[in-house]
């Protein structure tokens, strides 16, 4: 009998530590975004980063050289959502900066910065985030936040029920959290905020962290223009009503991000508990002055800012939390601009495609073979949309207007092809790019390509087009949590990430079974 007792518990304990390693997890997920950066700056700033940030996130970590992003919009919120919900846009429905909805029959902002209104934006996505598997799993206890600057389309990465939205506000210099109003959860913010106000912000300036003759922008010009460049020296003061807008586009704000997530972490239990919460931050790589090389000044001098930020930022975390106890995924929100510079000739095969111009220009172009009227309803995201509408009132066929205002768009300058639709929504066939940016109630009429060397102009929630849409390189790098450390070469898409981190803690995502197989993560470590 007691040899059958103790048989009986020796099982008994082998089945506790089994599920006890099975549900092993971090007890934070950490996202770190930069808003605007791409592979290939990160490589030549390496040697002058410290060995704290970014070098030490990529020497004890997994670096996925080759990630990239399939998605046509360059809207930042289409990319992360991608990425947290581990899906297409064919999928979660965030197409771009603004759709028009068929359905509903009018225009979608994904988000504004109009925050009385976030239940929009998270409804807007179809398609589960990570912070919703993990709720789903451990239950209401997991809790998903996001610290932004300036930047509303970080709200696609927190889900359909966040606990933490905390944003800067532009006119007064402060923080706000948009999806609490518990009042004992907000004195530390206070506190926080009260330090602001003291700081004096504005009284800042923003000059070169190092000798600017050691600045990538400088060493690439030609002799003769060495003498001429400039040394730059910012105010923060304002330069219209918004007070703290140049201080929001500037390496401070990076700093102020950090800052508020070390305080917002050491004033509560958030990242310390044995079931996993979800930290989103956004840095900025966007300065309010900037041109058109390939590594700005400006830009580089906001980077070697951020590494700093990012190496104290970690320094705390394993302190704090233990650096294997908590997983980092540092990753960008956009891709940086191509390179005018260097090569290439102005309006030639580089430069900038007018939207809103080129739309105003379709539209007339239709009015003069079949009449008065708004033909173009809107361009923009890589995609037109034509007004069904008026088509079907003037007794026409929606394919042969798509394929006529085709045929212009190729014509005009940048522009490489343009796709009707028509045709591809039910075609099993369609090129996966194509098919995987294809949400039917929200399709536009016609898909662009821009041509290499060509971009479109930047909108105010940051979204760029390029040539490189539909196939985005990006940075992308894991560290801590059973983390291997090594580098991917192979090309990754960048939201199998999610799939195979679910995995990781036993959750089954629908899109694991078209993952690659990678030893990112070491279950005996």
């Amino acid at each position: 009998m007691l040899r059958l007792i103790v048989v009986c518990s020796f099982f008994i304990f082998l089945i506790s530590n089994t599920i006890k390693a099975q549900h092993s997890n971090p007890s934070l997920i950490l996202y770190i975004i930069i808003d605007e950066v791409n592979n290939q700056q990160l490589q030549i700033l390496q040697p002058k980063f410290t060995k704290e940030g970014f070098n030490l996130i990529s020497k004890q970590g997994m670096r996925f050289m080759s990630a990239y992003s399939s998605d046509i919009s360059g809207y930042p919120g289409t990319r992360l959502t991608s990425f947290y919900t581990g899906t297409t846009p064919s999928v979660h429905g965030i197409v771009g900066e603004q759709w028009y909805d068929k359905k509903i029959n009018h225009y979608v902002e994904a988000t504004t910065n109009d925050y009385t209104n976030i239940d929009y934006t998270l409804n807007y996505n179809q398609a589960k985030s990570i912070s919703d598997y993990l709720k789903s799993f451990y239950g209401r206890q997991v809790r998903s936040a996001a610290i932004s600057i300036n930047a509303p389309w970080m709200l696609h990465t927190l889900g359909y029920s966040p606990d933490y939205f905390f944003s800067f506000n532009n006119h007064n210099g402060t923080f706000i959290n948009h999806l609490t109003s518990q009042e004992s959860s907000e004195l530390w913010l206070e506190r926080f905020n009260n330090n602001l106000k003291r700081s004096k912000l504005l009284q800042r300036q923003w000059g070169p962290l190092n000798d600017i003759t050691s600045y990538t922008e400088y060493q690439h010009l030609k002799n003769e223009d060495k003498k001429k460049f400039r040394p730059f020296l910012y105010n923060m003061a304002a330069t219209n009503t918004e007070t703290f807008e140049r201080l929001a586009a500037s390496p401070y704000a990076n700093t102020l991000v950090r800052d508020l997530a070390v305080s917002f972490i050491t004033s509560n239990d958030f990242g310390k508990k044995n079931t996993p919460d979800i930290l989103s931050l956004v840095f900025t790589a966007r300065p309010f002055k900037s041109n058109g090389s390939i590594l700005p000044a400006e830009k580089e001098d906001m980077l070697l800012r951020i590494d700093r930020d990012i190496a104290s930022l970690i320094s705390f975390l394993d302190n704090e939390i233990g650096s294997k106890e908590y997983l980092v995924i540092v990753t960008s929100a956009a891709s940086s601009p191509p390179d005018h510079s260097s090569s290439g000739k102005t309006g030639v095969t580089t430069g900038i495609v007018e939207f809103k111009k080129t739309s105003a220009l379709l539209n007339l172009y239709l009015m003069a073979i079949h009449g008065q009227g708004k033909w173009v309803l809107g361009m923009h995201d890589n995609y037109v949309y034509l007004n069904h509408k008026l088509i079907l009132e003037k007794e026409l066929k929606i394919n042969e207007i798509q394929k006529e205002a085709s045929r212009f768009l190729m014509d005009v300058a940048g522009i490489d092809r343009a796709i009707p639709t028509f045709n591809l929504i039910l075609d099993i066939n369609t090129d996966p790019t194509l098919s995987n940016n294809i949400y039917p109630s929200r399709t536009a009429d016609i898909i662009l390509s821009l041509q290499s060397g060509w971009q479109s102009a930047v909108t105010k929630a940051g979204t760029r087009q390029t040539s490189l849409s539909g196939k985005s390189p990006m940075p992308l790098i894991l560290r801590g949590w059973k983390i291997t450390p090594g580098a991917w070469i192979e090309p990754f898409n960048h939201q199998y990430i999610t799939p195979l981190l679910l995995k990781q803690l036993g959750i089954l995502h629908p899109a694991i079974l078209n993952a690659p197989l990678i030893p990112i993560f070491n279950s005996e470590l």
